[in-house]
């Protein structure tokens, strides 16, 4: 089995910690396995960003993917990934898209090639 399945716990528990700091009330979540890819996707109705802010999180979330390490923090998922962050995150995915309005929340969706 891909390490990938591992890992889907721990990415969200990331975003959904992360919502829950910026506020959110509500949270929605899916995660598609579509053909060669999944995709996850976290919605929020929290504070959002600013332009700074989400050009931090754009970094964090295309760190190239790390397939060596993939497999060591996949091992993490029934830990909290405090501490270890977005960064992480982005290390486990290969694509991201945020799109994100102050005071209106936030939305990522996440893609990782099998």
């Amino acid at each position: 089995m891909h390490s990938y399945r591992r890992n889907i716990r721990g990415i969200l528990d990331e975003l959904f910690n992360n919502a829950i700091k910026a506020g959110a009330t509500n949270i929605e979540a899916s995660v598609n396995f579509d053909g060669n890819q999944v995709v996850i996707r976290v919605k929020d109705n929290g504070e959002g960003m600013d332009e700074e802010q989400l050009k931090e999180v754009e970094k964090m979330l295309s760190r190239p993917r790390r397939e060596e390490l993939e497999d060591y923090y996949g091992s993490l998922a029934g830990q909290s990934f405090q501490g270890t962050g977005l960064a992480l995150v982005g290390m486990m995915t290969d694509k991201a898209e945020i799109v994100t309005e102050p005071d209106k929340g936030t939305e990522i969706t996440l893609y990782i090639n099998l």
